[in-house]
């Protein structure tokens, strides 16, 4: 189906209501069916929302169309524990094998200086391929015990492993997007980060990255993920790879990485939290200005921008897409005088950020800031 056709489809119909009344108990229905796992939950409301935008029968009553999520919430997550009993899972790929590439005598150092009990749930989880239910099961503890046995263990390995390498800058991974990655690495390197950049991303980079940096570009992220039609698209949205980029940045919050979301990946930050956008910020009424030159940010009183850049910057913006509603456990960092949102933080994390601003224009100013405390997260996070 066009995009066109399913935009058509949904005028006048009252989906993204449905959505929002919705997610909250789908999330918690699906997090008790997969023991507590509310990062899988989270991700199949998702792929249930996605659905619902592409293929909700048109017609159906709000009952109907609550029992259809429903039913395709449970179809969803009686699929995944049918994958996890067929095929054990591994989120991160981070065993010995695949450090080889790396720095195989580090990786086998590292390992050699975990008690026996971590090597051992390492090797039953990354080698062998036990799931964590499987795990639980051998050692006659529940899923969730097993999941933070080999949480604590792979974090023992990786400050082991970075030991290895001496005193090195931290690593930051450079998600790149449309935008020409050189002026980010180049803020980056200044702020005193070493940088790997890469387009897609495996479970593998992030367990040895210290950071990761999302930048912006010039497509629109698919308004399906967050529930709505396509309107006033700028570029060809690509819903397959906005996926993958929401998994990268979510598998970052989930390792608690320190995260710098710029632009289009400040947007992402919010959905990936289960907020929305205006897709246009003049067309949906929100400004009648175009964010697209350089203009002042007011931070907020508490949080990170404040404590980095003061009660007021200047920054330069190149968008026309912005923050809505906000998603969970973020709150506002700075918004411009006509009223946009042009920082996000998330409160749970050690420093997750999100600037609808370029801190790699303006000759790095407050983006110069802005980068050195994200390189400083990473250092605190690896000391």
């Amino acid at each position: 189906m066009s995009q066109l056709k399913v935009s058509q489809r949904f005028i006048g119909m009252d989906l993204e209501t449905l959505i929002e009344t919705e997610r909250g108990a789908l999330v918690a229905r699906l997090t008790a069916a997969l023991s507590g796992d509310r990062h899988s939950a989270e991700e199949l409301v998702q792929e249930t929302m996605l659905r619902a935008w592409e293929r909700l029968p048109a017609g159906l009553s709000d009952a109907q169309q609550r029992a259809w999520l429903g039913q395709t919430a449970k179809r969803l997550a009686l699929d995944e524990l049918r994958r996890r009993r067929r095929r054990p899972s591994a989120p991160l790929e981070d065993d010995v094998a695949a450090f080889e590439d790396q720095d195989a005598d580090a990786a086998r150092e590292a390992l050699s200086t975990l008690p026996p009990h971590e090597r051992f749930v390492l090797m039953l989880r990354f080698d062998a391929g036990f799931s964590h239910l499987e795990i639980a099961q051998l050692l006659d503890i529940s899923e969730a015990a097993a999941r933070k046995r080999i949480s604590r263990a792979r974090t023992q390995f990786m400050r082991a492993y970075r030991l290895t390498q001496g005193d090195r800058d931290p690593l930051i991974l450079l998600i790149e997007s449309e935008d020409p990655p050189e002026p980010y690495v180049d803020l980056l390197q200044t702020a005193g980060a070493r940088v790997r950049r890469v387009k897609t991303v495996r479970e593998r980079d992030l367990a040895l990255a210290d950071g990761v940096v999302h930048g912006g570009g010039y497509v629109d992220m698919h308004p399906a993920l967050y529930g709505q039609p396509v309107r006033w698209p700028q570029g060809e949205p690509n819903l397959e790879r906005d996926r993958l980029d929401l998994a990268a940045l979510c598998g970052a919050l989930s390792l608690d990485l320190p995260l710098l979301g710029i632009c289009r990946g400040a947007q992402l930050l919010n959905v990936a939290s289960g907020g929305d956008l205006y897709q246009d910020v003049v067309n949906e009424g929100l400004t009648r200005v175009e964010h697209k030159s350089d203009h002042v940010i007011d931070t907020a009183r508490e949080g990170t921008v404040r404590s980095l850049l003061g009660r007021r910057a200047e920054v330069a913006s190149s968008h026309h897409q912005a923050v809505h509603r906000l998603g969970r456990n973020l709150r506002v960092g700075a918004t411009s005088p006509d009223g946009v949102i042009e920082t996000i933080e998330r409160r749970d994390k050690r420093f997750a950020v999100g600037l609808q601003w370029h801190p790699e224009f303006n000759d790095y100013g407050p983006g110069k800031l802005v980068a050195e405390g994200l390189v400083e997260a990473a250092r605190e996070r690896i000391a």
